[in-house]
């Protein structure tokens, strides 16, 4: 293997474990704004916030795992290296949206059961858990949608279907137009 080609697919590796660190990121990050927020606000003491950056960095990582391999796996298997990255990218920012605002969102409507949930913290831990897998079941979502209407003319291409309608033939006339 030339040096040319050890060095691109270094980083092609490299990009792939940046991005399931940056996939890690968008999971963990709701847990530690609220830790963050919830310690200087004086509300509760750091390690009480532990259980849900707990919660977040086990889904993170699997997550962050599968995006790994799936990025590496693509961009060495397909043809089309920028568009399995470009699937990526919506599925990035579809899970950065989805992790932070359906949490939020929810934990707002939940208001009013503060008080109950407050003694049961394995209910707000599933709660929390919950919302963050459907953020990322939705974002892989994204990623697949998005990489298959991406390829969708590559595959038809590679399968012989015309990806428009098929050409109207030739009239007599038409060929009379031409040569003048």
């Amino acid at each position: 293997m030339s040096t040319r080609r050890r060095g691109a697919r270094a980083v092609r590796e490299g990009a792939a474990v940046v991005y399931g660190l940056a996939a890690l990121a968008a999971v963990v990050a709701p847990a530690l704004i609220i830790d963050s927020t919830a310690a200087g606000g004086g509300v509760a003491p750091t390690w009480q916030a532990l259980d849900l950056l707990a919660v977040s960095a086990v889904l993170g990582i699997g997550y962050g795992a599968v995006c790994y391999r799936r990025l590496r796996r693509q961009s060495t298997e397909t043809r089309s290296r920028p568009n399995a990255w470009i699937a990526a990218i919506h599925a990035l920012v579809a899970l950065a949206l989805l992790s932070s605002v359906l949490l939020a969102v929810v934990l707002h409507e939940l208001g009013s059961l503060q008080a109950p949930l407050a003694g049961q913290e394995w209910t707000l831990l599933l709660l929390w858990g919950g919302l963050q897998l459907v953020a990322i079941l939705v974002a892989e979502a994204v990623e697949r949608g998005v990489f298959r209407w991406l390829t969708l003319p590559e595959r038809r291409a590679a399968a012989g279907v015309a990806s428009g309608p098929p050409a109207p033939a030739a009239t007599v006339g038409d060929r009379d137009q031409r040569r003048t």
